[in-house]
């Protein structure tokens, strides 16, 4: 009996329950993520009608209070007998011997004001108490205080902020008054709420101010309502312009009572809902503002998202329950068909992820017994893929390591006839300035320098070597040129056994030699090392003229034709030592190279190159 052939496509067919379970699975949580949703827009939409609804109530126990006071200040009848009072006032208390002609004409109009104040407040009483204050200190009363009193206006705590307001209303904050607390019955409020506004005299000269005040618990009487109706669910927040809580009010107020007005002010001041997780109680929370453009006050409702959305997580559970169960039967149905196919390719996957083209030729191949033909006809395809790319990879990297060696070691080459020529020349002037002594010297360190320079030992160098030859180099410019000459080299330590290519700052210390020196002197060349945990760079500075801008953007559009034509830097003296320097960083450290060239801002040019640790 032959061997029986399966194909994956009859195979497929036990892996359509799969398919099932995902459109399942996506219908389900479109079905949760819809009706969440749903639920959270509507939430939106109440606690928007709710903090909209508290705003219009209190604008509508606030605008009793202005419509008083408006009354008042448009009142020519007031006006004209709190002026005539205020007159009176001072007869009465400066002149011993009054007439009772006056006595009697202070008395009624006293009693007029009194009248013409109380018809203003009518019989519904929208506000508890007025105050009309002049600025000598007197005030006259009425309401459920009708007393004439010496009060001064400018020592009330909102006197500042009701002048700068010059006529427009001014809402004070919750606060006592103890002159009211003596009519108050053991059982009402002793807090109330201000409006005040400056009135004007007939010449529209500020002549006094009028306060109207209420209960605090009247005004607020429909927060309160709201917050017994929806005790268990939302809270209420009010906010004056400067983030004062205006309710609820609290002996001992703390950071929460603050946290939602400025979670708006850190949002955005035109914010209507948001959502948030609160720092204070670890709980997410929408949260909706109401600005009122008429008090200036924000209402904000809170509920808790867990309470509102509590139906949403019990269908989520059942939902969840459910499909799980269908994943499970489903899953069981289809392990078994999907076994002989998942279990080859699963093995041939762990052969591809293990590849390692380091490895030997031999052990790239990979033997996988199965009874489907695609598989099998895969698993050599692989195999021999396998080999001819081994082969392919060890035959290119070869190649290149070839190829960098060379490269490395032309331009190498390069830099010597380089190194030569400067030092020729400067043995040649110090030679006619008859410096024998200084020569001498110089020939011991150039001849160091030739050894290091000749040396072919490695084409990479700890940065230590490469800046005692740089200093060996400085030190024979120094006989040269005796003091007009400085240096100073200063590389951190931990960086000293970086291994750089050879011959990369010695050649720009020596450029930067060669055109410093064109101005006059003193001269100074710096040199400076800084490594991070990702790179090292080394920065050579002097003090010379620097780049003028053609030579600068000369340089720099070579190295631009270098990066485009991948080429060695023409064998010429004159400016080949940058390019030279930065193709051998270019080689080594590929796109993780530092080179750049340019005028420090103190003057002189400054080029600095380093690459990756």
């Amino acid at each position: 009996m032959g061997k029986r052939t399966k194909t994956i496509q009859l195979n497929l067919f036990f892996t359509y329950s799969m398919i099932i379970i995902m459109v399942l699975v996506i219908f389900v949580s479109f079905l949760y993520f819809w009706i969440s949703n749903l639920l959270r827009d509507k939430a939106f939409e109440s606690i928007s009608n709710l903090s909209a609804s508290t705003s219009d109530k209190l604008d509508a126990e606030i605008q009793k209070l202005d419509y008083v006071s408006m009354n008042v200040l448009y009142s020519s009848a007031v006006k004209n007998r709190f002026v005539k009072y205020t007159n009176e006032w001072d007869k009465e208390n400066n002149t011993t011997n009054q007439k009772d002609k006056e006595q009697i004409d202070y008395i009624n109009n006293t009693k007029e004001l009194i009248d013409v104040l109380f018809t203003i407040i009518g019989p519904n009483r929208p506000v508890q108490q007025i105050y009309l204050y002049d600025f000598n200190g007197r005030a006259f009363g009425t309401g459920t205080d009708n007393r004439q009193q010496n009060i001064p206006v400018n020592k009330k705590t909102w006197f500042k902020e009701v002048m700068k307001k010059n006529g427009k209303k001014y809402i004070s904050q919750p606060m006592k008054d103890e002159e009211l607390e003596k009519f108050a019955a053991q059982s009402e409020s002793t807090l109330f709420i201000s409006l005040c506004r400056v009135y004007f005299g007939n010449y529209n000269e500020p002549q006094g101010i009028i306060e109207a005040k209420q209960y605090y618990d009247e005004i607020f009487k429909s927060v309160q309502e709201n917050m017994s109706i929806n005790s268990n669910k939302e809270s209420i927040y009010v906010y004056d312009n400067n983030g004062n809580i205006m309710y609820p009010l609290r002996q001992k107020m703390t950071k929460m009572d603050t946290y939602y007005f400025n979670l708006k002010n850190s949002t955005t001041n035109k914010v209507n809902s948001i959502t948030a997780n609160n720092p204070f109680s670890n709980k997410r929370e929408l949260i909706n503002y109401k600005y009122s453009n008429y008090t200036g006050w924000t209402t904000v409702v809170v509920v808790s998202e867990n309470k509102l959305l509590a139906p949403v997580f019990d269908f989520a559970r059942i939902l969840l329950l459910t499909t799980l169960g269908i994943f499970l039967l489903a899953l069981i149905v289809s392990y078994f068909a999907a076994k002989k196919i998942t279990n080859p390719i699963s093995q041939l996957n762990k052969a591809i992820k293990e590849f390692n083209l380091g490895s030997p030729i031999a052990d790239v191949t990979t033997e996988h017994s199965s009874d489907l033909n695609e598989l099998e006809d895969l698993n050599q395809a692989f195999n021999k893929m396998n080999i001819k790319l081994k082969k392919s990879h060890i035959e290119l990297m070869l190649s290149q390591k070839h190829e960098m060696q060379s490269r490395m070691l032309a331009l190498q080459s390069q830099m010597n006839p380089h190194f030569l020529y400067n030092t020729l020349s400067t043995i040649s002037v110090m030679a006619e300035e008859s410096m024998d002594e200084q020569i001498v010297e110089l020939c011991s360190n150039v001849s160091d320098l030739l050894r290091y320079i000749s040396s072919d030992k490695s084409p990479l160098v700890e940065l230590k070597t490469e800046i005692q030859y740089t200093e060996k180099y400085l030190s024979s410019m120094k006989f040269r040129y005796g003091n007009k000459l400085t240096y100073s080299i200063e590389i951190e330590e931990e960086m000293k056994k970086v291994k750089i290519p050879k011959l990369l700052i010695q050649p720009i210390v020596e450029n930067a030699l060669k055109y410093g020196t064109r101005k006059e002197p003193p001269w100074n060349i710096k040199v400076r090392g800084h490594m991070t945990n990702t790179f090292w760079q080394v920065s050579v500075q002097d003090n010379g003229a620097g780049f003028d801008l053609e030579k600068l953007n000369g340089i720099l559009k070579s190295i631009e034709e270098l990066d485009r034509s991948v080429l060695l830097p023409s064998l010429e003296i004159e400016g080949m030592g940058l390019l030279n320097i930065y193709m051998r960083l270019k080689l080594y450290y590929k796109n993780q190279m530092i080179f750049h060239i340019g005028n420090h801002v103190s003057g002189g040019a400054m080029i600095t190159i380093g690459g990756s640790l």
